[in-house]
């Protein structure tokens, strides 16, 4: 990370640097994509019968609707935003009813031309579509308070629709009042350099000085895109703007936290589970008789677990230590290889020969899917932890209670045992405040391949 090297002789009415338009490439304006609609609408216009002079009016006409939703848009938002897109789907759209209720015949020059014109926009939304992946890993430069830049660095390395090729930070010591035109200077000579599409501000107490108005409109004047992370500690909800008075305001809005959707993931859940139990019959059959033969005791193990708002449960799994390992647990506290209220052991002398290779394998969690058809827990949701564990939760982390356990998760396909318990934490809350049917399917997917890998189980 660049921390900004600041001329202290600069004072804060010292004129704004001088602004450099911004190269945007041609690929990134979505010039191509027009050029591909115009050749697309006089091609139609010939295939359909159009004369060459209806179709020459047609194609200007296209074009000239082109040029005003590019100019309309800001230039790094031209070749992704399907506005124009949608609002030529509106008119067509209109064009077509009006063309119904007219009784037109097929046969007339408006017909032909909707047709045309049919083919401009799905042209139109193919390119739209085609040049959203094509430019994923938008080059983008952070800038904001040190900590914050590294912060939002680092989680974003592994994302594919942003890529950061700066990092600008100040410390607190610096006065932003005062040096506001090295910042802008600094940081608009990145975006020239490595021809960025975007900066980033990571919002701070920062957020009013000047120097980061200043630097909204140099970026406004070079056609960078602006935005602003809110500091909400990592754990943020989904937020969305929504004007209140003459202010526009965050809305702290959860995905999903809808009676629609929790019937939905309520019955995808107990059916999965329920299609799960038939199928893995014999197969849990086999481990029972499996654990029998190979220490004595009972196969299936109980224990109750905190669920859903702090209401216990009895959760079921395969018995994988010896019997009566929970009273030898106080012999092992000094050894606890855990960070947080949830006890670690990576050789823990409790587990049974069978009981780790079921364990690394997580064999012994298959029992957990009678608890999702009874409605304990569900396919996909935070680790049920013990009761002597959510004993210790602050508020913030009893925000992990707030929906159902669940028998696999976003920290089990992150790593799973080898996570700190903060990491752990930072990841359930994530799954809590974005939860979504979408996100369920690619974790339970996600799942077989950590299973398969063996990632971080003991």
């Amino acid at each position: 990370m660049a921390i900004l090297g600041l001329d202290p002789t600069l004072h804060v009415s010292s004129p704004a640097p001088a602004v450099a338009r911004s190269r945007i490439p041609v690929v990134r304006q979505g010039i191509l994509g027009v050029a591909l609609v115009l050749v697309v609408a006089g091609v139609l216009a010939g295939v359909v019968g159009l004369s060459a002079a209806q179709s020459s009016a047609l194609v200007l006409i296209v074009a000239v609707w082109l040029v005003f939703s590019h100019l309309a848009l800001p230039a790094y938002e031209r070749a992704t935003s399907f506005v124009p897109v949608l609002r030529l789907s509106a008119v067509l759209g209109a064009v077509a009813v009006a063309t119904i209720i007219a009784g037109v015949s097929q046969e007339t020059l408006v017909h032909r031309a909707a047709m045309v014109l049919a083919g401009v926009v799905v042209t139109a939304g193919l390119s739209t579509t085609a040049h959203r992946i094509a430019l994923r890993g938008t080059p983008t430069v952070l800038v904001g308070p040190a900590r914050e830049v590294e912060r939002l660095a680092m989680r974003w390395a592994g994302h594919r629709d942003v890529r950061v090729v700066d990092t600008y930070g100040w410390t607190a010591s610096m006065d932003l009042n005062e040096y506001r035109s090295d910042i802008v200077t600094d940081v608009l000579a990145s975006v020239v350099r490595h021809r960025a599409a975007s900066v980033v501000v990571a919002a701070g107490p920062a957020l009013s000085s000047p120097a980061l108005r200043h630097l909204a409109w140099t970026m406004q004047r070079a056609q960078v895109e602006c935005l602003v992370v809110p500091d909400m500690n990592d754990h943020a909800e989904s937020l969305r703007p929504r004007r209140v008075g003459d202010r526009v305001a965050l809305a702290l809005r959860v995905p999903g936290d809808h009676h629609a959707s929790r019937l939905a993931k309520s019955a995808l859940d107990r059916c999965g589970a329920a299609v799960g139990l038939v199928v893995l019959l014999p197969l849990l059959l086999v481990i029972g008789m499996a654990i029998r033969m190979d220490s004595p005791g009972r196969a299936v193990f109980a224990q109750v677990r905190t669920g859903r708002d702090g209401r216990p449960f009895t959760m079921y799994k395969f018995r994988s230590m010896v019997t009566g390992a929970e009273s030898q647990l106080v012999d092992l506290l000094d050894v606890d290889e855990g960070a947080g209220p949830m006890f670690k052991m990576a050789d823990d002398p409790r587990i049974t020969r069978l009981g780790r290779f079921l364990r690394s394998t997580s064999l012994d969690e298959l029992l957990q899917l009678i608890n999702v058809v009874k409605g304990d827990m569900s396919l996909v949701g935070p680790r049920p932890a013990l009761p002597s564990e959510t004993a210790s939760y602050d508020p913030w982390t009893w925000r992990r209670l707030h929906v159902l356990p669940g028998l696999t998760g976003l920290w089990q396909v992150s790593g799973r045992s080898s996570l700190t318990w903060e990491e752990a934490v930072r990841i359930d809350l994530e799954y809590v405040n974005h939860q979504s049917l979408r996100l369920d399917l690619s974790i339970l997917l996600r799942t077989i391949g950590a299973v398969a890998r063996r990632d971080g189980a003991h």
